[in-house]
């Protein structure tokens, strides 16, 4: 069975998801990364790469997104990789919904991504 890293998966619709695993996974070195990929699969089994930015925090990756079409595999069970710097883990995302959660992963994404990510 392959080693399943940690994941929050950040949704722009204020639902958010997370990851759980076994072993913690050190996501310090991805936090100086400006974009990551996750990789999810299409109802037709197509594989759908998406770049996508990405804060840490307590060593917990997130990422948001709109009502996107990953999102949409996340969500109908989609195994999920993530791919850093052309290195590959499998993770699994569940949605969450807590307002200081939130609130600090929107404030990390401020502090990284300032008035580029306002734009957005």
């Amino acid at each position: 069975m392959a080693r399943m890293t940690a994941l929050t998966v950040v949704l722009s619709l204020a639902i958010f998801a997370s990851v759980a695993q076994a072993e913690p996974f050190n996501w310090v070195p991805a936090s100086t990364e400006s974009v990551i990929e996750v990789l999810t699969s299409d109802p037709d089994g197509e594989l759908r790469e998406t770049p996508v930015w990405i804060v840490v925090i307590d060593d917990v990756a997130y990422v948001r997104t709109n009502d996107t079409k990953w999102l949409a595999n996340i969500r109908r069970g989609s195994a999920v990789r993530v791919r850093v710097r052309g290195l590959e883990s499998g993770v699994l995302a569940f949605e969450v919904a807590d307002a200081a959660l939130k609130a600090r992963v929107e404030k990390a994404f401020k502090k990284k991504y300032g008035l580029m990510q306002r734009m957005m």
